[in-house]
C-alpha cells in the first residue's frame, strides 16, 4: 500500500514543479527542476536512513514522527494531556513539527518517508523563492545561484523534516517579498507577506528571527541612499527606545542564559568547551572567543563524534578558504592602478548575506555546546557567509568556464 501511495505521490510532485507557474519563472529548465526536486528527496531519505543508522535514539527525525502518533492519540482521546502539552509558549513552538508529521500522516497513512515526499513540495517552492532571489542579486553567476539547491549543508538539513526546512521555506519567501520590495517599492501585500513569514519564522525559532533584523535594516539602508538619513534616523531612534524602553525589562543576558542552559542539560558526544553564561553582561563577553570559535570553526576535522561530522567539517573549511581567497584578492585588485572597474567585494545584498551569517553563527556559538546541533542550526547561515564572496570570484577564468556552462545547459534566457 505505501509503496503505490509512494508512486502516485511522486509522480504527482513530478509533474507538479514543472507546472506551478511560480517555478517555471525561475528560469530553470524542466528536466532539472525535476531532478533537483528528485535530489532533494532523495537527499531527505538518505537523511532519514543515516538517522535510523548513526544518531543516538535515531534522532530528532525519528523522534518527531514517533510523537507524532502519541499526540495524535492524546488529541482524540485524552485532550486534557494534550492540552498540558502545550500548556506553554515553549511547548507550543516546540510542537510545531510534530503538527506537521501528524498532518502528513493523514495523507501518508503514517510513513515517514512518504511524509518527506509530501514535506519537500513546498519546501522546495521556498527554494525556488530563495533562487529566484539569488539570481537577481548575483546576475550571470549560476555557480553562486546554484548553491541555494547544491549546498551540501543546506540540501542535507532541509531535505527531512525538521525546523530547518520550514525556515528556509519561509526565508526564501520572506526575501522573494523584500526584494520586491525594494526593487518595485511599498506594495500592501508584498508587505503583507513578509510579516507573516517572519512571525512565522519567530515561532519556530526566535533566534534566528533576531538574526534577520539587523541585516534586514542594513539591506535597505544600503539599498536607498536617497532615504538614508531617514533611515539612520529612525533606526537611532528605535535602539534609543528599545534601550532604554524593553531592554531592561527584557533582561536579554538571563533569556540567553537560559537558552544555553536547556542545552547545558542534554546529554551528547559532541560537547564543546563553553562557559556557562549567569546572565550577565559581563558572562556574555567573556563567552565570545568560545562562542566565535564554536560557531564559525566547530567541530573541526576529526571532531565531533561522528564520522559524518567530517564532510562538514571539510566543506565549512572549504567556505572560509573561499571567503578568505576572496577579501585577499578584492584588497589586491583594488591597489592596483591598472584596475579601471573596482567592484565592491559586498552589494547590499551581499551585506545583507555577510551580517545574517556571522551574527547566526555567533548566537549559536554563544548557546549551544554540541557540534552535532551546531552543524544542523549553521546548515542555512553557509550558504549566505558562501555567496557573496564567491559571488565575487566570477571573473575568475575556471569560474566564467563553469558558469557559462551552467547558464546554457541549466537555463534558458528569462
Amino acid at each position: 500500500m505505501h509503496i503505490i501511495l509512494l508512486l502516485f505521490y511522486g509522480i504527482f510532485c513530478g509533474y507538479v514543479v514543472v507546472k506551478i507557474p511560480f517555478i517555471r519563472k525561475s528560469g530553470i529548465r524542466p528536466a532539472i527542476v525535476q531532478l533537483l526536486f528528485g535530489l532533494h528527496v532523495a537527499t531527505g531519505w538518505l537523511h532519514n536512513a543515516i538517522a535510523w543508522r548513526y544518531y543516538p535514539g535515531h534522532g530528532d527525525i525519528w523522534d518527531l514522527f514517533e510523537k507524532s502518533f502519541l499526540y495524535r492519540h492524546r488529541l482524540t482521546s485524552d485532550f486534557g494531556l494534550w492540552a498540558s502539552d502545550n500548556s506553554t509558549w515553549t511547548h507550543i513552538t516546540h510542537n510545531g513539527i510534530i503538527y506537521i508529521q501528524m498532518f502528513l500522516n493523514c495523507l501518508s497513512f503514517d510513513n515517514l518517508y512518504i511524509n518527506t515526499l509530501l514535506f519537500a513540495l513546498p519546501v522546495f517552492l521556498g527554494n525556488i523563492a530563495l533562487f529566484r532571489v539569488f539570481r537577481r542579486r548575483f546576475p550571470n553567476d549560476p555557480l553562486t545561484t546554484f548553491g541555494v539547491f547544491l549546498l551540501p549543508s543546506v540540501l542535507f538539513w532541509t531535505s527531512c523534516i525538521h525546523r530547518e526546512g520550514v525556515l528556509y521555506m519561509l526565508l526564501g519567501f520572506l526575501l522573494f517579498n523584500m526584494n520586491r520590495l525594494l526593487t518595485r517599492g511599498f506594495r500592501w501585500k508584498q508587505t503583507g507577506y513578509c510579516l507573516f513569514c517572519f512571525a512565522l519564522i519567530a515561532y519556530f525559532r526566535s533566534s534566528f528571527a533576531l538574526t534577520l533584523l539587523p541585516a534586514g535594516y542594513c539591506w535597505v539602508l544600503a539599498e536607498n541612499p536617497k532615504a538614508r538619513r531617514k533611515l539612520l534616523l529612525a533606526g537611532i531612534i528605535a535602539l534609543a527606545l528599545f534601550s532604554a524602553l524593553i531592554l531592561p525589562i527584557l533582561d536579554l543576558p538571563g533569556i540567553i542564559a537560559r537558552q544555553q542552559q536547556e542545552f547545558y542539560v542534554l546529554e551528547g558526544h559532541s560537547r564543546l568547551p563553553l562557559p556557562a553564561l549567569t546572565g550577565t553582561w559581563t558572562s556574555l563577553f567573556q563567552v565570545l572567543p568560545a562562542a566565535i570559535r564554536n560557531g564559525a570553526f566547530e567541530p573541526l576535522p576529526g571532531s565531533g563524534g561522528q564520522p559524518i561530522y567530517l564532510a562538514f567539517s571539510l566543506e565549512l573549511l572549504g567556505i572560509w578558504a573561499i571567503s578568505l581567497f576572496s577579501i585577499l584578492r578584492t584588497i589586491r585588485n583594488n591597489r592596483k592602478p591598472t584596475v579601471l572597474t573596482k567592484e565592491p567585494i559586498l552589494t547590499p545584498f551581499g551585506l545583507f548575506s555577510l551580517l545574517l551569517a556571522l551574527t547566526g553563527m555567533l548566537i549559536i556559538g554563544i548557546t549551544v555546546p554540541f557540534a552535532g546541533a551546531i552543524v544542523r542550526y549553521r546548515s542555512i547561515y553557509l550558504l549566505f557567509l558562501l555567496a557573496p564572496f564567491l559571488h565575487s570570484l566570477r571573473t575568475l577564468p575556471f569560474i566564467q568556464v563553469i558558469n557559462e556552462w551552467m547558464s546554457r545547459y541549466l537555463l534558458h534566457r528569462l
